[in-house]
C-alpha cells in the first residue's frame, strides 16, 4: 500500500494570526483573540496600503458608520467578522481558505499582516472599441 500522510491545512500556532474565508469572513486565532479580549474590542476599522499590500485591523471606541462589528467565538478560541466588500475592494481571491500571520503594533495600536501578491487578483485591462464617427460620405451614401 502506499499511503500519504495528510497534512491539514488549519495551521494552529502560538502567535497571532488571521484567516481569510472562502466566503469573505477574516477571522482571528486564539492569540490575536486574547489582546483583543484585553482591549475589549467591539468594533474595528479596516486599512489597506495598496503599495505595500498590507492590511490594518484597528479597533475603535467610537460609534462609526465604516467599522466592523467583532463577533467572539463561544468557546474563546477566536474572532471574527464579514469583510466581503472590503476583499472585493482589494480584489482579494478568495478562491480558497488563507491563514497570514500578523503582529501587533503597539505604537498604531492596531494588527498588522502583508499579503502575499499572488492571493491578489492580477489588475485587469480592459479595452473598448469606440464606434468610428461616420464620415460626410458615409451619410451621403445612406
Amino acid at each position: 500500500m502506499s499511503f500519504e500522510i495528510f497534512d491539514r491545512k488549519v495551521k494552529y500556532s502560538g502567535s497571532p494570526a488571521m484567516t481569510f474565508t472562502t466566503n469573505g469572513r477574516i477571522s482571528f486565532n486564539k492569540s490575536a483573540t486574547a489582546i483583543f479580549e484585553k482591549k475589549a474590542v467591539e468594533n474595528i476599522l479596516l486599512l489597506w496600503d495598496k503599495d505595500k499590500r498590507i492590511i490594518g485591523v484597528r479597533p475603535i471606541i467610537k460609534k462609526d458608520s465604516r467599522a466592523y462589528k467583532v463577533h467572539y467565538g463561544k468557546r474563546g478560541n477566536g474572532c471574527g467578522f464579514s469583510a466581503t466588500t472590503f476583499l472585493r475592494h482589494i480584489r482579494y481571491n478568495v478562491n480558497e481558505t488563507q491563514s497570514i500571520d500578523t503582529e501587533w503594533d503597539e505604537q498604531e495600536q492596531m494588527f498588522l499582516a502583508e499579503l502575499p501578491e499572488e492571493l491578489l487578483k492580477k489588475e485587469e485591462v480592459v479595452i473598448v472599441k469606440r464606434k468610428k464617427k461616420p464620415s460626410e460620405d458615409d451619410i451621403s451614401n445612406k
